[in-house]
């Protein structure tokens, strides 16, 4: 994650052209804006980028500077690591207003608290990781995952209440 240098960037990036990826997430440092330039301009499949990048002034700099196209590439800003909701709808703000289509926000975190996200602000997805982020990685077996997509919970709060390792962890706090 974020470790190729702008040599390594280009060398996979073009051995990567050829699967035709989703996309090409954390090629290099977040803010060497230099490099995802550099990559952008020869890799013609979608990149995601600003998943470590926390703040509205940060996605100006990558907008302003990656070489990112509007029109393919995924943004990735975390949510619960951009000063909460409030500093991730700044984002969406700053960067819609710059052009940015709502539909090439995924929003990082491997939780249902993104999937929620998508549903009320008409993102296009959420990046969620049945692997990382436990306890509230992935969906939970109350909502499988069908041809990509998962379903909203039909209950009350944001789908922390399905994990019950989450779950778990929640109630001994109380203790």
């Amino acid at each position: 994650m974020n470790t190729y240098d702008p040599v390594m960037s280009l060398t996979a990036a073009t051995a990567l052209a050829r699967f035709g990826l989703w996309w090409f997430e954390d090629i290099c440092d977040p803010l060497d804006f230099a490099t995802h330039e550099s990559v952008a301009a020869r890799y013609d499949h979608p990149i995601a980028a600003g998943e470590a990048l926390f703040s509205a002034a940060e996605a100006t700099l990558l907008d302003r500077h990656a070489g990112l196209r509007r029109t393919r590439d995924i943004l990735l800003f975390d949510p619960v690591h951009c000063y909460g909701l409030p500093g991730y709808l700044r984002i969406i703000d700053t960067l819609t207003a710059a052009g940015w289509p709502r539909r090439a926000f995924w929003p990082h975190g491997g939780h249902l608290f993104a999937l929620h996200l998508v549903a009320a602000l008409g993102l296009g997805g959420a990046e969620i990781n049945p692997l990382a982020f436990h306890p509230f990685h992935g969906p939970p077996p109350a909502l499988p995952v069908d041809a990509g997509r998962v379903r909203l919970p039909d209950l009350p709060g944001i789908g922390f209440e399905l994990h019950d390792d989450a779950w778990q962890a929640f109630r001994s706090l109380d203790r």
